[in-house]
């Protein structure tokens, strides 16, 4: 009986064409990830790595050297989502499956609530859904900001829900509902400030004289999805810390979907046709409606879906205003760069001849292809260069202290530095401290290094921006290990490393020295 009710149940999710094509699609788009060994991007070696000292800060048998160099950032914080799931799947699997298993579960969760929120807002524009596969690998995720590319998923989630449920919102409703947007606010709060400001839009369109009641008790419900972010922007202030783009900027950028490019400027194409995708079927949009919007906005009577449009004007604006760096966050308007497209969709099309679907649909299946190729071109060989980087990881012994010496931080790609934060694929494995752990520098991450550090530890900048300039006696006694990739020879700072260290593996770009001996000033480890 429960295998035919499964079987019954899988059936009704793939009963159309637009079922199966999406289907397909979506196995397709999780090869990348699993196609290769290391995933390319600049930060997610950091997030593996501080995953892994969440997961055994309390092993001190094993890993004594986490406690005595790092504390526990227990604060509210978002960026906690992605290093939480990923420390309870290395209770099951190494740090680079969970790795891969996190990044399956964020294109599943992007998809699938992108093609939920159009289904519960039209299910004839289900096959809409096609139009969130070029955004899955974009530049954001390739920098490895897998916290706020798991906020986006969130976001059209709780988008999704809330438009479903908004009619008749009971309570067990609102619980599901607050869980989401804790959920999204624990992986970033630039989609957590969206997500509010969507739902709250589409109550203000959405609202009727015979509903108000049951609109103005959604207020109460909702109030817990506020609790963190209000405590977030009271702790942490609004204050600008980024440049305005110029106007120009801007518009390139958003109308070439800039935010697709990560590897070189084949993207720029791929995105490119998309917008020109987008603004066709807004056009088309507008005919079919025959310009009925036009007299609604007239009239201040808006019908329900008209939200989604005005969502994405709005989104446009929050990308036009504010700065690029905001409350400790940076690369904002890279993000917000994403959700007028994305928001808009619910939207687009009324009633659509039969011709001018499968053509639309022609063309964002094609665009999805040829964007899973070129992904499949790029990543095996960005994977090689990675397993060159860390082929000396043998040579490192457990529970020592490793600094990388990066000369070149984005090898084969034009944007996204994937060796700047690599090493921490290194102690990942080694048990080790990472002198280059940017994310212990912040508050905003679950791990920090311990204060005492902050005034003796190798300089970050120095380490990230002028690796020829480290001051090598002056760190001998912290650095067990200093690992150099693409080092110019015979240079100085080569000369200064050998003066202490020992070259102990070499292999393609890839040098790992250890130290000759301890100092009198050495401490103990």
């Amino acid at each position: 009986m429960m295998q035919h009710i499964i079987i019954s149940k899988l059936n009704s999710y793939i009963s159309s064409w637009e079922d199966r094509i999406f289907l397909l699609l979506v196995l397709l788009y999780l090869l990348p990830i699993w196609s290769i060994q290391f995933f390319p991007s600049q930060d997610g070696p950091s997030h593996v790595y501080n995953a892994l000292i969440v997961k055994e800060y309390f092993n001190t048998n094993e890993y004594p050297l986490f406690q005595k160099y790092y504390d526990l950032n227990a604060k509210p914080m978002p960026n906690w989502f992605g290093h939480a799931i990923m420390a309870m799947l290395m209770f099951i699997v190494n740090p680079l499956i969970a790795e891969k298993l996190l990044l399956s579960g964020y294109v599943l969760l992007f998809l699938l609530s992108g093609r939920y929120l159009l289904i519960n807002v039209d299910p004839t524009k289900k096959w809409l859904a096609l139009a969130f596969f070029p955004f899955v690998y974009n530049y954001l995720l390739n920098m490895g900001f897998y916290n706020f590319s798991y906020s986006v998923g969130f976001f059209l989630l709780a988008v999704g829900y809330w438009w479903k449920h908004h009619q008749n919102l009971r309570l067990k409703h609102a619980v599901i509902l607050n869980l989401i947007m804790v959920c999204c606010y624990f992986s970033h709060m630039v989609s957590t400030v969206i997500a509010l400001l969507s739902i709250a839009v589409l109550w203000l369109v959405t609202i009727r004289l015979n509903t108000i009641k049951k609109h103005l008790l959604q207020i109460p419900m909702l109030l817990p999805s506020c609790i963190f972010p209000l405590w977030f922007v009271v702790s942490h202030g609004t204050t600008s810390h980024g440049s305005h783009w110029p106007s120009k900027r801007l518009f390139n950028y958003f109308t070439a979907l800039e935010v697709f490019y990560s590897f070189d400027n084949f993207q720029l194409y791929i995105g490119k046709i998309l917008v020109f995708y987008f603004l066709v079927s807004l056009l088309v949009s507008i005919f079919t409606h025959k310009l009925r919007w036009a007299e609604r906005f007239r009239k201040l009577h808006l019908q329900r879906e008209d939200g989604f449009l005005l969502l994405g004007i709005t989104c446009l604006i929050l990308y036009i205003t504010v700065p690029d760096g905001m409350s400790g966050g940076g690369f904002i308007t890279h993000r917000l760069s994403l959700y007028p497209y994305l928001i808009v969709l619910p939207w687009l099309y009324g009633t659509l001849k039969q011709p001018i679907k499968w053509l639309s649909t022609t063309v964002l299946v094609v665009l999805a292809l040829v964007n899973l190729v070129y992904l499949m071109r790029w990543y095996p060989m960005l994977d090689k260069d990675m397993k060159e980087f860390r082929s000396g990881v043998e040579a490192v012994e457990p529970n020592k202290t490793i600094m990388p010496l990066i000369f070149n931080n984005h090898g084969r790609c034009d944007r996204i530095g994937m060796f700047l934060h690599a090493i921490g694929y290194y102690c990942a494995y080694t048990k080790g401290v990472e002198w280059d752990n940017y994310e212990a520098t912040t508050n905003y991450f679950p791990i920090m290094y311990k204060p005492a550090l902050n005034s003796i530890r190798p300089n970050t900048g120095v380490i990230e921006g002028h690796p020829q300039d480290m001051d090598i006696a002056a760190n001998v006694n912290l650095v067990d290990y200093i690992c150099a990739w693409a080092m110019p020879l015979n240079s100085a700072i080569q000369q200064r490393i050998e003066e202490h260290y020992k070259l102990v593996f070499e292999e393609g770009r890839t040098r790992i020295y250890r130290r000759l001996k301890k100092t009198p000033n050495q401490t103990k480890d």
